[in-house]
């Protein structure tokens, strides 16, 4: 008889290998082996200019390098994937006490390096002809010295200091050493004059259509069609610098046919514009005739918007992840087949992965971290499948472990008063908020936290005519803590699909007739010590 999965020395060791961050793993292969369609594929795969939404964890880095190894399918298309935090200094990134003109200098030049870099690699390659290193090589030059000129001007500051005396005692200091007389009526004077001379170099400039002609240059000679730049952790850049840096890509990237540019951003930490004090244009990327940006992860994920749809995804995610970490053997062995097979050997019901997938909130890498919780639960239980009880334990130790221990004293009293509110008074873990209030930076933090999932946006309540609401949901993890305590809803609320109430359900469904009175006011923020 074969051994419980749960028993499989194998198992184990795939499912405590899964890498759960996207930029850990180095292999292509696996990326795509593990990679399942959600239907943004198809909607990236251009030669656009795109920004990709999601919050950490949904899988952007997963998504752009999988787009990378597509699209350089087409012969002379080259995909460089950049990394932001790897650009820029700490003194550049954090000193505000700069001028905002040299630390957005600085980082983009710091960009421009990279992007040369990996240049210099593809037109050094041996399986190359090598056009092009030429090229390459003076756009390095351009970026170290061109940009890099500065206007000097040299500096003369004189002094001068003169000295009379008239009858009487003077004293003072020589090079000798102390000195005094007596004059009885005579004038001295003396005068020196010293003249110190420094050079000041100003601000580093940078000419957005040299940059433009140069890289131009490269790309023509090294037979480049297409140049697609993959720049993933955008709000890695401190805020007041994103527009000014969007602007430099505007002006000496986007002008060039061959160059396309994609970026992975969180939206609520994304400021890609500015608007100039006068005449009405921006600063930055105009979002639209510029870059678009209408693609948001969430929008695939979110299980209370399509929760069948939702279910398979997660679970063919979860069988590719475990099974790409185990050899034809072993699974044959246990027969895992497919999705479905692997979730039937794998737990005890339907509604106990239903409770997996609602606890990861739309989140993969949490997904993937209370699944690995769960399973080793189970298996240092005896049991032989993971059950309900695995599956809570795990997202209570997430919750506390991986979201609410990065909380600030104010954030945890903020989150308290929303459970409070919406737990302990409403029997609910939704609520609305009216869309202007959304950028509360209060709201913008708990859900940058995932704390709090962005359900629904510009839901019509006909109770309130001409308001428009985002409807949110608290985290999972914010209710199974208070499971056992009173403030534990009494009655389960569920969705407008029909179904029969489930006496193991850990976290209640919601539906939005039951939250249209739950509707939050941040003024609960206000005072917050």
């Amino acid at each position: 008889m074969t051994e419980a999965l749960l028993d499989d020395a194998r198992m184990a060791s795939a499912v405590s290998n899964i890498v759960s961050r996207s930029e850990r793993q180095q292999k292509t292969d696996v990326l795509r082996e593990t990679y399942v369609e959600t239907g943004v594929m198809p909607q990236v795969n251009n030669f656009g200019n795109q920004i990709l939404y999601g919050r950490r964890g949904t899988g952007k880095t997963h998504v752009l390098q999988v787009l990378g190894a597509e699209l350089e399918n087409d012969p002379g298309t080259y995909v460089i994937y950049l990394d932001i935090r790897l650009l820029g200094s700490a003194h550049l990134f954090t000193d505000t006490s700069q001028a905002p003109a040299d630390r957005c200098v600085a980082v983009f030049k710091d960009l421009l390096s990279l992007v040369q870099s990996r240049l210099l690699d593809i037109a050094t390659d041996p399986a190359g002809d090598g056009a092009g290193i030429e090229e390459v090589s003076r756009l390095a030059e351009f970026i170290t010295q061109k940009t890099a000129q500065v206007n000097q001007r040299t500096i003369r500051n004189a002094t001068s200091q003169s000295n009379s005396t008239a009858a009487g005692i003077q004293a003072g200091l020589s090079q000798t050493g102390p000195t005094a007389g007596l004059d009885l009526g005579s004038t001295r004077t003396s005068s020196g004059q010293q003249e110190v001379e420094f050079t000041e170099a100003l601000r580093e400039t940078i000419v957005f259509s040299e940059i433009y002609q140069v890289l131009d240059q490269a790309l023509a000679a090294m037979g480049v069609e297409h140049l697609v730049l993959m720049i993933d952790e955008w709000t890695s850049i401190p805020t007041d610098l994103q527009p000014f840096i969007a602007e430099f890509l505007k002006r000496s990237i986007f002008p060039s046919n061959r160059i396309t540019v994609k970026i992975g951003s969180l939206e609520y930490r994304s400021r890609f514009s500015v608007p100039q004090p006068q005449g009405g244009n921006v600063i930055g990327f105009e979002l639209g005739p510029d870059i678009t940006a209408n693609l948001d992860l969430d929008d695939y994920y979110v299980y209370e918007r399509n929760q069948n749809k939702v279910e398979e995804i997660f679970a063919a995610l979860l069988f590719k992840h475990v099974t790409s970490g185990l050899n034809s053997e072993a699974t044959d062995e246990h027969s895992l087949r497919d999705a479905a097979s692997f979730r039937s050997r794998m737990f005890s019901e339907r509604g106990t992965f239903v409770e997996l997938v609602r606890a990861g909130e739309g989140v993969v890498r949490d997904f993937l971290g209370i699944f690995g919780s769960a399973f080793f639960k189970a298996k240092s239980s005896g049991r032989a499948r993971i059950d309900m009880h695995s599956v809570e334990e795990a997202a209570r130790d997430w919750y506390e472990t991986d979201k609410s221990a990065s909380l600030s004293d104010v954030q945890r009293v903020a989150l308290h008063k929303i459970i409070t509110d919406v737990i302990g008074n409403r029997s609910t873990k939704m609520f609305m908020l009216s869309r202007e209030r959304a950028d509360h930076p209060m709201i913008q933090s708990l859900f940058d936290l995932r704390l709090i999932h962005l359900i629904e946006r510009g839901y019509s309540d006909k109770e309130n005519p001409g308001q428009r609401y985002n409807i949110y949901a608290l985290d999972y993890g914010t209710y199974v803590d208070l499971k056992r305590t009173k403030a534990s809803p009494e009655a389960f609320l569920f969705s407008d699909v029909e179904e029969a109430p489930a006496p193991d359900r850990i976290v209640p469904f919601a539906d939005k007739r039951s939250i249209r009175r739950v509707i939050l006011d941040t003024a609960i923020f206000d005072n917050l010590r």
